[in-house]
């Protein structure tokens, strides 16, 4: 009897729900939903990152042109004279730092010999417009003097340059003993307001008779000159002791040491102050006027050394293998001084390329 009825209880438990069992858990999202979350959640995160870094950008955008010197903003730029440029060059990299332009500058004070103002021309044309040899981002000035007509004036300005007319400067300079009226000389200490151009941070000098062989545009990379020399660098066109006072220039000796600046091609940082010293300049012998100042002044021995420009930078005296020599520019008086037949007709072709371009306006 209790056999069996324990086979009813065995059979009881079996058959009837267990209910000590969990509860099955709920069906869990499939791996599709899962994907879809993670990809939102991502892309919330990547948009919240984009934003800031929008953000970061705005304000560094508009700090950096708050920091900017405006122009004309004078109680930001460093003064030596009552004008200057923002950061003086000391050199040793870095480059100048300055918000006034820069720019070519020439010399034109008399046009009684034809060919100064043909080469003003075509100097004015090899920067501006020449394929090979312009440089558009820089102007040229051309300083010129009471005696240049009007209409000179005129026709350069026409042409692309830049028209200063400056007085003559006769301060009591010493000039060379026998010096006519009409040498193509006498007015040349006026070439000295090039210093005193302060609205530029750097100029280039050139002589109107510079022909161009390449653009000069890669000089202005250049750290020089530093105003803790003076500002003034150039190419050297002999030592000093072989300098001979006459019309007729000699080539150096080769491995001679030029300490002797060549007035015709210098990069200069304008200064009211050094311009003021060097009217005051004497003591030196006079035979090439403002030359022979310019080299007291800026002597290798003294206190204001000039800089050395790349040599290639310019030849003062040209030949034949100057034109495939790398050297960016020649100069010389091309129709009078003795030079190589290949020099001479390159120079004409030039001017030939010039009269075809404005003929053609």
């Amino acid at each position: 009897m209790s056999s069996t009825k324990s086979r009813i209880q065995i059979k009881t438990i079996i058959s009837s729900p267990t209910p000590l069992l969990p509860r099955p858990l709920p069906s869990s999202p499939s791996k599709k939903r899962q994907r879809t979350r993670v990809l939102g959640t991502m892309f919330k995160l990547f948009m919240g990152l984009g934003l800031v870094i929008y953000l970061l950008w705005v304000v560094g955008f508009f700090w950096e042109r708050a920091m900017l010197p405006q122009p004309g903003d004078g109680g930001r730029e460093s003064t030596l004279g009552s004008e200057k440029a923002n950061v003086l060059r000391e050199g040793g990299g870095g480059g100048m730092i300055s918000n006034k332009p820069e720019a070519y500058v020439t010399f034109l004070s008399s046009i009684i010999d034809p060919w100064y103002l043909l080469s003003t021309r075509l100097l004015l044309y090899q920067l501006r417009h020449h394929p090979r040899t312009s440089d558009p981002a820089r102007p040229l000035i051309v300083l010129t003097t009471p005696q240049i007509p009007a209409a000179a004036e005129d026709k350069l300005e026409n042409e692309g340059a830049e028209i200063k007319r400056v007085e003559l400067l006769v301060d009591g300079f010493p000039v060379p003993e026998g010096m006519g009226e009409n040498h193509h000389w006498k007015d040349q200490y006026t070439k000295l307001h090039i210093f005193n151009l302060t609205t530029y941070s750097r100029l280039l000098y050139l002589d109107n008779d510079i022909l161009l062989l390449q653009s000069l545009a890669p000089l202005w990379e250049t750290n020089l000159p530093t105003m803790k020399n003076g500002g003034v660098a150039g190419v050297g066109e002999r030592n000093k002791l072989s300098m001979v006072e006459n019309d007729k220039r000699t080539r150096p000796e080769e491995g001679e040491v030029k300490d002797y600046l060549n007035a015709g091609f210098m990069m200069i940082t304008p200064d009211e102050e050094r311009f003021n010293e060097l009217r005051k300049v004497r003591g030196y012998k006079p035979f090439y006027m403002e030359q022979a100042l310019l080299n007291h002044y800026f002597d290798w021995k003294g206190a204001h050394p000039w800089e050395e420009l790349d040599p290639l930078s310019v030849s003062h005296f040209p030949q034949k293998e100057d034109l495939t020599g790398g050297y960016q520019s020649l100069h010389a008086k091309m129709w009078k001084d003795d030079i190589d037949k290949e020099v001479v007709d390159h120079w004409e072709e030039i001017i030939k390329d010039m009269e075809q371009f404005w003929n053609s306006r």
